[in-house]
Order: structure tokens, then sequence, then C-alpha cells
């Protein structure tokens, strides 16, 4: 149960760094946040219904955390 645990961990933490890296190249304006614009440059076919499901705190723009929630989920794709 141990090995699976930290196996999850892992996998998550590496998927949070690739998120990161991703993240940093999409924030073309470098505000932290994710514009609808902004996404559809890596996630053409991203709706603007999609954009506000991922929007979890509805503030009106996708963060870091939001958009890594989004992809582990598989909302979105992971980027290639």
């Amino acid at each position: 149960m141990k090995t699976k645990r930290l196996m999850t961990a892992v996998a998550v933490g590496l998927m949070a760094y690739a998120g990161a890296a991703l993240a940093h190249e999409l924030d073309t304006d470098q505000d932290g946040l994710y514009s609808l614009a902004e996404l559809q440059a890596e996630y053409p076919d991203l709706t603007q219904a999609t954009y506000d499901g991922i929007d979890i705190n509805k503030d009106g723009a996708v963060d870091a955390t939001e958009l890594g929630d989004a992809v582990s989920k598989g909302v979105l794709p992971a980027a290639e």
C-alpha cells in the first residue's frame, strides 16, 4: 500500500513539474493567469464553456492550479 502511494505521489509530482513548464509557456503576458486566448494557443478546440468549467473559483481566469487539475483530470490533454 505504501509503495502505491509513493508511486502516485511521484506521478503527481512529475505531472505538476511538466504542467508548470507548460503553464509558463502559455502565460504569454506573464500575469500568472491563463486567459481563454492563451489556452486556445495550446488547445484550439477549447470552448468558453469548458474554460468556465476549468475556472473552479469562478474569478474569470484560470490559474496554474486550475490548469494542472484540468490536465490531471483529463479535461485537457497533456501538452506534447
